[in-house]
């Protein structure tokens, strides 16, 4: 027996049928407004969603944006993460270990889905999966695929872009760590020569990275080597890093001696 929470009133049933089949499962509070227009006023309206909301038909993704539950997944997702990612910036595309994820190159569970996006979103989180962004500019928006979901487009970064975006976002000495067991471990699989393409429009430090990690595998590094050799600065590969590659210019961690 379904307690006085589940229940749905009739007129509760066909609002949320009637926005399904209209907008989707993913709906704003002027689309629920517009539907209920001819039954009650704005502010009974809000009243409504709020009590959706409290018995779990709605779940809030962020102002004025919503999910509608079914039966079975009643105050739940059953849908891809990537999917709510998306709805919260428009504007972004998965990428980081959420995307190699996607490819099949990183089985560990993850409970943060990492997203770069052109505007700054801050960090959200919902229902025990936490919602990063990492803000870019134009510049960088670039070396994604879309992949339909659940009959919606996702936007999710090549797996070499997602390289690219671990080594210049918060660059960290587990990342890099990563980075190589995926380079060796999946050579099959990783572009080389796309690789090569899109650090074009990275920074010499991240150019320098990929050359010194390419050594570490041994395979050829001649095109980032050629790249950066004419480059008299240093580049650092952490905070901490102090060890130095004269070939790379490029101070090193101790934990890839």
């Amino acid at each position: 027996m379904y307690t006085k929470s589940t229940i749905l009133s009739q007129k509760e049933s066909e609002l949320l049928e009637n926005l399904i089949a209209k907008v989707g499962l993913f709906v704003n509070f002027e689309q629920i407004v517009e539907e209920l227009s001819s039954l009650m006023s704005r502010q009974q309206s809000r009243n409504l969603v709020s009590k959706l909301v409290r018995n779990g038909w709605l779940v809030r993704i962020k102002k004025g944006t919503y999910y509608i539950t079914t039966l079975e997944s009643r105050g739940t997702f059953n849908i891809s993460n990537f999917i709510i990612s998306q709805v919260l910036s428009v504007d972004s595309y998965i990428s980081c270990e959420s995307a190699l994820q996607h490819y099949g190159m990183f089985d560990q569970h993850l409970k943060t889905v990492k997203s770069v996006s052109l505007k700054k979103i801050s960090k959200k989180e919902i229902q025990g999966t936490t919602f990063e962004f990492i803000t870019t500019g134009k510049e960088n928006f670039y070396g994604w695929s879309e992949f339909k979901m659940d009959g919606r487009l996702v936007k999710i970064a090549t797996i070499e872009k997602a390289i690219l975006d671990m080594l210049n976002f918060k660059r960290t000495l587990s990342s890099i760590d990563l980075i190589l067991e995926k380079l060796k471990d999946y050579q099959g699989s990783i572009d080389i020569d796309r690789l090569k393409e899109l650090s074009e429009k990275q920074s010499v430090a991240v150019q320098r990275i990929l050359g010194f990690l390419s050594d570490k595998i041994g395979v050829d590094s001649s095109y980032f080597y050629n790249s950066t050799k004419g480059k008299t600065s240093n580049s650092r590969m952490t905070k901490d890093s102090k060890l130095f590659n004269a070939k790379w210019r490029l101070y090193y961690h101790n934990h890839f001696e």
